[in-house]
């Protein structure tokens, strides 16, 4: 027998209830609007901001799950995840943001950060030009390039590439023109390659960008040192120590320029006022001992020189300086030791050359004294450039 009539209604509406239920839950699953995706990655990124990462994971994943090629999902899911200690799971999503969005600014700019924490670079910078490339002012990228080129250059200067160094801050240079530092470092790596008109050109630049910088007038002092431009190098260095009078390397840069142009007695308390502040300042103890021995003040300039092999006994100076006080003092044979020693160290610095063909002469070694002084003719027996501040 059949089932009354009134029982059919009621079982087709259960069923239609249940079937739009079912719908309704479905549309909340999947269908998440671009409005409440844009409420809920604000509320990520609220959360990340107060270093909340579990919970900032736990509102992205969700989205993450509804448009997989979200790269601004990928981005801040990747944040919440190295924030909580998962850097190759942060990489994983973020190579996927970057498929998604080649372009992105954040993107870029996130994975540029990732692989500069690992020292990867060359890859770093990849992702920071990317940026600069659509936008140079953009703070992180600039910041980013900055750091990946000097890290890279540091890497190959430590690794006795200079060369290399240079070449890497002159790519950075190339996407990011403005930057103060960045011409900084070029400029010192080109001076220390000797290319001072490279040198010259950045450094300046710097200066024109960022006039107060004292690392700029710092470094510009010691290359107009190695150009020999006394007065501009003087006035840098004069500058610098007004602000910073407690540099004792600056101190005695600014001793080696006085000396330099023969005002013994400013340069004198320069180099006296390095050793003040920094005790161990093994260059000027040397510029003072040969201050005496220039002065003929040998026993003045004995203790400085032997200080000064104290804390480096291969210096070149040094040693030389102690051959020529033996050879005034008539001992030949000492002299000889010290100026040998000095060649091993200097093998260009006339003076020792000079000074050692003068001892063998003494010590009747005629064919070793004409073959030194024929040396010392060759390179000249004035005193070298004496060591630039550290």
């Amino acid at each position: 027998m059949s089932p009354p009539h009134r029982s059919v209604l009621p079982y087709f509406f259960r069923t239609f209830v249940a079937a739009l239920a079912l719908i309704v839950a479905g549309t909340s699953v999947c269908a998440q609007t671009p409005a409440s995706t844009t409420s809920s990655l604000r509320e990520a990124r609220r959360l990340l901001s107060e270093h909340q990462a579990a919970r900032a994971e736990a509102i992205a994943r969700p989205l993450l799950a509804h448009d997989p090629q979200n790269s601004t999902v990928l981005a801040v899911l990747a944040q919440a995840r190295l924030d909580q200690g998962d850097s190759n799971d942060a990489m994983t999503l973020l190579l996927r943001a970057l498929a998604a969005s080649p372009n992105s600014r954040e993107v870029n700019n996130a994975l540029g950060d990732l692989l500069l924490k690992r020292h990867h670079d060359p890859e770093a910078m990849d992702r920071f030009e990317t940026v600069l490339a659509q936008t140079l002012a953009d703070p992180d990228a600039r910041r980013g390039e900055l750091a990946a080129a000097t890290e890279l250059a540091l890497t190959a200067r430590n690794a006795q590439h200079p060369e290399i160094a240079l070449e890497v801050l002159r790519h950075a240079r190339a996407k990011l023109p403005d930057d103060p530092r960045l011409l900084l470092a070029l400029g010192i790596q080109a001076d220390e390659l000797q290319l001072l008109p490279e040198a010259a050109e950045a450094l300046h630049s710097a200066r024109k960008i960022s006039p107060h910088d004292l690392d700029i007038i710092y470094a510009l002092g010691r290359l107009e040192i190695d150009q020999q431009h006394m007065a501009a190098a003087e006035a840098d260095f004069r500058t610098y120590l007004a602000a910073r009078p407690g540099d004792a390397t600056a101190h005695f840069g600014l001793g080696h320029i006085l000396a330099m142009d023969q005002r013994t007695d400013e340069a004198r308390a320069e180099f006296e006022r390095s050793i003040q502040l920094q005790p161990v300042q093994t260059e000027s103890y040397y510029q003072l001992g040969q201050i005496e021995l220039d002065a003929q003040h040998d026993a003045q300039a004995e203790p400085l020189f032997r200080k000064t092999l104290q804390r480096d006994p291969t210096h070149g100076g040094a040693l030389t300086g102690m051959g020529i006080l033996s050879f005034r003092a008539k001992d030949y044979a000492k002299a000889e030791q010290y100026l040998a020693a000095a060649e091993k160290t200097a093998p260009d610095y006339g003076p020792a050359h000079y000074y050692r063909g003068l001892s063998l002469a003494r010590l009747g070694r005629k064919e070793e004294a004409d073959a030194e002084l024929r040396k010392a003719t060759e390179l000249g027996t004035a005193h070298l450039g004496t060591p630039q501040p550290q």
